[in-house]
């Protein structure tokens, strides 16, 4: 019989006498306050058994680039209310890697300007919200929240030098902009007004490694953070954008559409009728599913996909699973990555532009009355995957899992590190503890109880 040992919570090994058990097990449920817990078996077993498989020899599909969230207005509002020493334990936490409990958040997204989660106070704004037309961008400027969010990035790459950063667009300046769409006459001081973003945060020591020219592109409301643009203009703004930033000397990739998978045919012509999308970006909301991201690999090999947005909403109805599932689901089709919209949100819930999304909450929720902050149980489901998969781990299928129609069942996803370590997150949606069994292509399966409704991260 083969010893396990398991990490617990003085930080000592148990060793225990198994078939076969993971190195580090940790678990985060939603029968228990937030955290990271440790777990290993339990004497007995619990009645109930699964059994999944895994082939660890298989060459890995995608690579993971990562798992994170979104930097927004609301995010550094709220964290410039903290002291000093609060907002840096928070960056350490959420980036670094000394902490027992950071998570080592590695894809990151900010915004480009205005978006939803924009104080309502600040008013409308973008880098040149000029009274009128400016397409030479003569009165261009990141402006204070321009600067405000730059510096915020900034002290992240303190904490953290493997962070691959998206910049997302919500809307140009509006002088650009008649009926909610772009005045085609200014698509090249758009192309221009990106490479001036660019080159602004590059010359302030922070690359942005990719971008997305419109944030939700199929969306019309309030035109101080959206502006709908369809797939013909995405093209033709992709290969002038992507020409610009070519000739600026900067390496950021373009990702296409940033949007639902209900509509994969936008992404598609966006590809078919430009050179400069290097990938695709993909939102939760359509409940469309996520086999969008699976069929359009299939039909594109090569082109990666992100799920670049899925909103926390903790305070207001969200389920223990939500997170989990819009991380894990996504990667199972063949996304190299997850971002959770947002990083930092108000207790208080207003922090929103009007109309925007009041509901959304953070990974880390701040009281600004008090100078307090919480970690939420979304830091920590995020976490499971973040801290244990490594960036440019290759993606293991594990076969077996299965959800009943009442939501009940077993999900997992496995992940082979750059170390050759090995890594399971499971997530029982059942209301009992389960023993799980996974069997391993030539190698001797292994066997943990997996907590009750729980996302738990076994580390081989």
């Amino acid at each position: 019989m083969a010893r396990g040992a398991f990490l617990v919570t003085a930080l000592v090994p148990l060793h225990l006498s198994v078939a076969a058990s993971p190195s580090l097990c940790k678990y985060t449920s939603g029968s228990e306050a937030g955290g990271l817990h440790s777990c290993s078996p339990s004497d007995p077993a619990p009645s109930s058994t699964w059994s999944l498989s895994m082939d660890p020899t298989d060459d890995t599909r995608q690579t993971v680039d990562g798992f994170g969230a979104a930097w927004t207005d609301a995010t550094t509002y709220v964290f410039d209310s903290l002291s000093p020493d609060d907002q840096e334990v928070i960056l350490e936490t959420l980036f670094g890697s000394s902490k027992d409990d950071a998570i080592k958040l590695e894809l990151m997204r900010t915004t480009v300007g205005q978006s939803d989660l924009t104080p309502s106070h600040y008013g409308r704004w973008s880098f040149d919200e000029a009274a009128e037309p400016d397409p030479d961008l003569s009165k261009f400027s990141l402006t204070e929240p321009g600067e405000r969010m730059l510096s915020w990035i900034m002290r992240m790459q303190e904490h953290t030098s493997s962070v691959t950063l998206l910049g997302s667009l919500w809307s140009p300046p509006g002088w650009m902009k008649q009926d909610n769409q772009l005045r085609w006459q200014y698509r090249e001081s758009y192309a221009a007004y990106i490479v001036k973003y660019l080159t602004a945060y590059r010359d302030a020591g922070v690359e942005v490694d990719a971008l997305t020219l419109q944030n939700e592109p199929l969306h019309s409301a309030d035109p101080a953070w959206t502006m709908l643009e369809d797939a013909r203009c995405a093209a033709i703004l992709t290969n002038l954008t992507a020409a610009a930033i070519g000739e600026a000397g900067l390496g950021t990739e373009i990702w296409a559409y940033d949007h639902n998978t209900d509509h994969p045919e936008y992404p598609q012509y966006v590809l078919d009728n430009s050179e400069g999308a290097a990938a695709v970006a993909w939102h939760c909301y359509s409940g469309a599913g996520w086999d969008a991201i699976k069929d359009f690999g299939a039909s594109n090999p090569g082109v990666r996909s992100y799920m670049t947005e899925c909103w926390l909403h903790e305070t207001t109805g969200e389920g223990f699973f939500d997170l989990p599932k819009f991380v894990l689901r996504p990667v199972a089709a063949g996304a190299s990555g997850a971002m959770a919209w947002t990083l930092g949100g108000s207790a208080d819930l207003d922090v929103s532009y009007p109309g925007g999304c009041e509901q959304c909450t953070g990974l880390v929720q701040v009281d600004m009355k008090d100078a307090t902050y919480e970690l939420t149980k979304d830091f920590y489901k995020l976490g499971q995957f973040s801290k244990f998969v490594q960036k440019g781990a290759g993606y293991l299928p594990v076969d077996g899992g299965y959800v009943w129609a009442d939501g009940t069942g077993m999900e997992a996803v496995g992940f082979r590190n750059l170390d050759g370590g090995l890594v399971v997150v499971v997530l029982n949606m059942f209301d009992n503890d389960v023993q799980v069994t996974l069997d391993l292509a030539g190698g001797e399966p292994v066997v943990g109880d997996v907590k009750a409704n729980s996302v738990t991260t076994w580390v081989l």
